[in-house]
């Protein structure tokens, strides 16, 4: 069996709070990750701490971490910043198109071409939102602001003549958990399904986070059924959702939309994170049970990885490169 051909890591890079940065990763400390075939640049989730710009100084903090990923020889990815999408009431669709194109994917993508070895090895953007609130139509996707602001984007960064990137577009979503998890999932289906938004998708499937955030009782919680389902989406490259709500057996599940129509690629995300070293009685059984079930996939080439592990802290200072290259060596499940 050959290994799957695409193992990504995520690099946290920039603040994490309105003053705290996170450590920018050496190329001694990438050297750790010698089993990855490349990397993320992700920058923080949280919409407040850069707001609506100006975003030089994230640039700056994102270039300083390329400098060191080009030493690796290693292609990478790039994080946008996060858009204010925590609400269904969305109105702002150009305005944050204008200004995330204009004030940092133009900029960003003007510093990466005028260093060829820096072009060379960069591969696109990241999307940073993990979900798309509201609902959403598979028969006109982007009448969903939000879905229609990641459109936006795409036709940017993929294909705009005008601005001459034309490199990849990625995402990473959590399959749904707490009470929305049906909207939620139905949202990731036909954005993977209906349209050619990103290149691929790596979905979370956000189990080892039981040890945080529950297992289902019914109105919240994690779905323990979500691992195997991730697995049955980027396996069988089609996102699916459970049948009905509170119908939890994968084999029933159906296809988001009846039919994928896109080309994009349905891949997985690997999660993990400084708990798996610090509270790991906790976190250990859950992260286990993800690394034995994920390792089949991997192992057969079945699709892209992307892991997550946190940030430096994570990676280095609580050890989870040793989570990471066992996994990407040979699939073994190793506590850091």
């Amino acid at each position: 069996m050959a290994i799957s051909s695409t193992r990504l890591v995520f690099l946290s890079t920039g603040k994490y709070t309105s003053t705290a940065k996170y450590t920018r990763f050496s190329k001694a400390n990438l050297d750790l990750l010698s089993h990855a075939t490349g990397f993320v640049i992700s920058v923080t989730g949280v919409y407040s701490i850069y707001g609506n710009g100006p975003y030089t100084d994230l640039i700056n903090d994102v270039m300083s971490q390329v400098e060191v990923v080009a030493q690796t020889k290693k292609p990478f990815y790039i994080g946008l910043p996060a858009v204010n999408f925590l609400s269904t009431a969305y109105t702002t669709r150009t305005a944050d198109y204008q200004r995330i194109k204009t004030q940092y994917v133009i900029p960003v993508w003007e510093k990466i071409s005028a260093n060829s070895n820096y072009k060379s090895l960069f591969k696109g953007f990241y999307f940073t939102n993990e979900r798309v609130f509201g609902s959403s139509s598979a028969s006109s996707p982007t009448s969903n602001a939000q879905i229609g602001l990641m459109n936006d984007l795409a036709y940017t960064i993929r294909n705009d003549p005008n601005a001459n990137i034309r490199k990849e577009f990625i995402w990473s979503p959590y399959l749904g958990y707490n009470a929305s998890y049906y909207e939620i999932n139905n949202n990731i289906g036909i954005v993977a399904n209906r349209t050619n938004i990103f290149n691929t998708i790596f979905l979370q499937s956000h189990y080892y986070f039981t040890a945080k955030d529950g297992v289902w009782n019914g109105s919240s919680g994690v779905i323990p059924q979500n691992l195997e389902l991730a697995i049955k989406c980027a396996t069988e490259n089609k996102f699916y959702n459970f049948a009905a709500p509170g119908n939890f057996n994968v084999g029933n599940a159906i296809i988001v939309s009846g039919s994928k129509t896109s080309s994009t690629k349905i891949a997985l995300n690997m999660e993990a994170e400084d708990g798996l070293k610090w509270s790991q009685s906790s976190y250990a059984p859950y992260y286990r049970v993800e690394c034995e079930k994920m390792r089949e996939p991997l192992m057969s080439n079945s699709c892209p990885f992307v892991f997550y592990a946190g940030s430096y802290n994570g990676i280095i200072s609580a050890g989870l490169y040793k989570t990471i290259e066992g996994f990407y060596t040979n699939g073994n499940c190793v506590l850091p």
